[in-house]
């Protein structure tokens, strides 16, 4: 009795193990043969999720949005061999993480440097632009670009080493050698946050912001460091074009595809009109004083 119980109870187990077995190679087929009809190659951008709305973060739900995103989608709609992909993560995470193989590219409103496209890969045609802003306080509020800043001998607040904030100003150092405007540097991506309180008590006397950035830290009533408005003046001076960094991974095909796209979809009149829904002006038509 014993040994036909156990004879039973083998065959039933070989059977289930068989029928288990032939399940998961099924499902393993199904999704094989998916991801072969459909071809698409993912893209993952990993972007900054806090402090750049509405240049990109979360909605109410938690989705990943915002103008670079939204225009991002446009663009990979008509991109069928690829699927983008996007992570919130911290600045420095995103590059860290993209060197290691986790994330394709970086999306962090950054500005093209020498540096970056040799270490990236960047394309012609960019995907938005930051309208930069100088803060000083209240009673310089005459001083209006960094020609100004030069002229009154005012000191600008440290630039983060490497960041497209610190090339704008070395261009126009480049481009005026007559009215430099010297450059102090921190290596503390964070620091820009404390930039406004360091003007306000008087141990710098101007600092750079993007417009998004500032609006949202200072302006806004919401804002960090809106409590400082009353104290300070600020005008925008300059507008930089932004871009995403790519791993050059990906390789020149795609930056030739991703690049024909965005073109097309700038051209269209749908990235203006992005543009429109979260900064309430057309980045690509922007005119300031």
């Amino acid at each position: 009795m014993k040994k036909n119980l156990l004879k039973k109870t083998v065959a039933i187990t070989l059977a289930l193990s068989t029928l288990f077995a032939m399940t998961a190679c099924g499902a393993q087929g199904e999704k094989a043969e998916a991801a072969g009809e459909s071809g698409a190659k993912k893209v993952t951008f990993a972007y900054r999720n806090t402090g750049a709305w509405p240049v990109y973060g979360e909605d109410d739900n938690g989705n990943p949005t915002g103008y670079d995103i939204e225009v991002l989608r446009e663009v990979d709609k008509l991109l069928p061999d690829y699927e983008f992909e996007f992570v919130g993560t911290s600045y420095d995470d995103a590059y860290i993480g993209m060197e290691a193989g986790n994330y394709d590219a970086a999306l962090t409103n950054a500005f093209w440097t020498e540096e970056r496209a040799e270490k990236y890969l960047i394309s012609e045609q960019n995907l938005g632009a930051s309208v930069l802003v100088l803060v000083k306080t209240a009673d310089n509020a005459a001083v209006k670009n960094l020609k100004d800043l030069h002229d009154t001998g005012l000191e600008l607040a440290p630039l983060l080493a490497g960041n497209g904030m610190y090339y704008v100003v070395k261009q126009y150092n480049e481009d005026n050698p007559d009215a430099q405007v010297e450059i102090k540097t921190t290596d503390d991506s964070t620091y820009v946050a404390g930039s406004v309180e360091e003007v306000v008590a008087g141990k710098y006397d101007a600092a750079i912001f993007t417009k998004p950035q500032f609006e949202s830290s200072v302006v806004s009533e919401e804002g960090d460091l809106h409590e400082y408005l009353d104290k300070i003046s600020y005008s925008e001076f300059t507008l930089a074009e932004t871009y995403p960094m790519f791993s050059k991974n990906l390789g020149e095909d795609f930056l030739k595809a991703y690049n024909d796209a965005l073109v097309e979809v700038v051209k269209s009149g749908k990235a203006s009109e992005i543009s429109n829904q979260f900064f309430d002006y057309d980045i690509f038509n922007y005119q300031y004083e």
